[in-house]
């Protein structure tokens, strides 16, 4: 048995009181936030880095993909919006509501400013220790920053953390991975500039030579489902290059590993790119990621789970508060060349065809053993199958912005979560541009 010690309870004064308090600051608590605090909610942020954007700035993402259908923007609100301003910033001459490359430094600048219109107050270097439940009621959370420990308070939260860290905190009932506990690889993502771009050059480069060194065995990595690299300006771009496998993300000592495993991997990647891939002979290495590209991790159990099936069925709801069309993407969790290989495979055989999509329930924000708590993001209530299509940015704005919206709209008719009229929700979701069927 594990030695244990106990720790000195502590009275915290309370730093803060807000309507609707968020929890991460990633592309779900940008939209989540700004929902709220655009529908008149007093609205708190908090951030454990030191600017929001999440893996879109400093996980170094690559692009926003799949706001569309191939017929409807379905991402037709906070996130077109949050798109449509980055792409003005980084001077390119339209959007690709297919696949918009994008620039961490113009995330993290659109992010500030819209934040700061909706009235939004952020704090930054904050993460969320503890929090004080009765009966399913979320009272206070306990804060650490650099300053120290403090608390906070609020009416009603949403958890945007990606790992359902708040909802696990407060005791909501969860689920991970498949039934062996394997979760889909991790990235580092990386940042190089000093490139000498040819002029069709931006998207996915390196796969063409990547499964050329595959075929020849001559691959410097045990990697069969390469992502590429994308540009994002003149001599510059990101990479979205190569899994960390076998890593358990709810695991300190494994998630640790993967950051040193990660930046290896980087100088491996780097180098092939280098030596192989026109216009990169003397690119550098300048930058990799802030913030491990973790794909999958907790998923909360709520009042309705999603399932494959919904996906199948390209299922709506009465309750529904978006509508999203992204593949099932399961990216493999081990270093098993054939089950790499068949990510892509398997993406192609499900994938919708123009016009397609299904509808995201409000019930699955809403966690079970839980009273005044949203989740939004990659951790809501789904199985392991629609989690892996849900993950992506729109999806996760998507949620950010119903999740937002309800929990303004709550406070404002001085409702419970689960009392609030959907209908209601879906109303004011429409005018601010929700694709709902």
């Amino acid at each position: 048995m594990k030695e244990k010690v106990l720790f000195p309870a502590q009275e915290l004064e309370i730093a803060i009181n807000a309507d609707v308090i968020v929890a991460g600051g990633g592309s779900a608590g940008i939209a989540a936030a700004i929902a709220s605090a655009r529908n008149g909610a007093k609205t708190l942020l908090i951030e454990q880095g030191g600017c929001c954007g999440g893996m879109a700035s400093r996980g170094l993402l690559t692009s926003i993909i799949c706001m569309t259908d191939g017929e409807n923007i379905l991402a037709n609100g906070i996130c077109r919006e949050f798109v449509e301003r980055i792409v003005k910033d980084m001077k390119l001459a339209e959007t690709s509501y297919r696949w918009q490359n994008i620039h961490p430094e113009s995330v993290k600048k659109i992010a500030d400013q819209m934040l700061a219109e909706a009235g939004v107050k952020v704090i930054y270097e904050t993460v969320v220790t503890d929090c004080i439940v009765d009966n399913g009621v979320i009272k206070a959370l306990k804060c650490y920053a650099p300053c120290g420990n403090f608390a906070v308070g609020g009416k009603v939260f949403i958890d945007c953390t990606g790992d359902a860290n708040l909802a696990a905190l407060a005791g909501v009932p969860f689920e991970y991975g498949n039934e062996n506990r394997e979760v889909m690889a991790p990235t580092l993502c990386v940042m190089y500039d000093n490139i000498e771009y040819q002029s069709d050059q931006r998207n996915g480069l390196g796969r063409k030579e990547w499964n050329e060194a595959a075929k020849n065995n001559q691959l410097p990595v045990n990697e069969h489902h390469f992502v590429g690299f994308f540009r994002n300006g003149d001599g510059c771009g990101a990479g979205n290059l190569g899994h960390i496998y076998e890593t358990d993300v709810l695991d300190i000592f494994s998630r640790s590993e993967a950051w040193t495993k990660g930046r290896e991997l980087a100088l491996a990647y780097h180098k092939f790119f280098r030596e192989n891939v026109k216009g990169f002979e003397q690119s550098s290495l300048t930058l990799s990621a802030d913030m491990l590209g973790v794909r999958e991790s907790r998923r909360i159990v709520g009042e309705y789970q999603m399932t494959s099936g919904d996906y199948f069925n390209r299922q709506h709801f009465d309750d529904e508060i978006g509508s999203f069309a992204y593949p099932i993407d399961i990216h493999s969790g081990v270093s098993d060349a054939g089950k790499q290989a068949a990510v892509e495979q398997n993406i192609r055989k499900v994938a919708y065809d123009a016009g397609e999509n299904y509808g995201i329930p409000y019930r699955a924000l809403l966690p079970k053993n839980s009273v005044n708590l949203l989740v939004a993001g990659r951790c809501i209530s789904t199985d392991r199958a629609m989690q892996s299509s849900v993950r992506v940015v729109p999806g996760c704005m998507i949620t950010g912005e119903g999740a937002g919206t309800a929990a303004a709209l709550s406070v404002k008719n001085s409702c419970s979560l689960r009392t609030l009229d959907t209908k209601l929700l879906q109303t004011q979701l429409k005018k601010q541009g929700a694709f709902i069927k």
